[in-house]
């Protein structure tokens, strides 16, 4: 039988382990990596591409890397070409053509978001292995064409570890 006065020890107990069991389910993966890059109110210019830096230390790891996007429901297509530059750290440039759907054939948008402001994820590399260390430089820029693109907000990038 338990004494009147070993009650609070053994609350200040459970209190402690209960602490501790949240605490180590709770991790920080450091493997991910995100940036946003605001684009200017009056549009993103074409010839403005959005430019990244990715300090990559494992070549062994493989990576899924995601194209990241903010903007409003005044954007008025329901799509987003862009053309993303990867430069390696020995200054090896690849080019790709990306074509994002942003909207359904109801213009309904896809992704998620409070009011006017919509922010989206693309999957641009799956179970992708960065092949050199060093720092990586990826552009990315809109293939729109409007000169001026009225919408977008951000433009962003994920990575994150397998």
């Amino acid at each position: 039988m338990l004494r009147p006065n070993n009650r609070p020890i053994i609350n200040s107990c459970c209190i402690l382990l209960l602490s501790t069991l949240v605490l180590a389910s709770c991790r920080f993966d450091g493997n991910n990596m995100q940036w946003y890059e605001s684009v200017p109110v009056s549009g993103w210019l074409a010839d403005s591409p959005v430019r990244m830096e990715v300090l990559v230390s494992d070549t062994v790891g493989v990576y899924d890397v995601a194209l990241r996007l903010r903007y409003t429901d005044d954007y008025p297509y329901s799509n987003l070409w862009l053309f993303v530059t990867t430069v390696a750290p020995d200054n090896t440039a690849t080019v790709d053509t990306v074509n994002i759907r942003l909207a359904d054939e109801y213009g309904r948008w896809f992704g998620s978001g409070i009011g006017a402001s919509i922010q989206y994820e693309f999957l641009y590399r799956q179970a992708f292995r960065f092949d050199r260390s060093g720092l990586w430089h990826i552009a990315i820029q809109q293939g729109m064409q409007d000169l001026e693109l009225e919408g977008i907000t951000a433009v962003g990038i994920k990575v994150s570890a397998l």
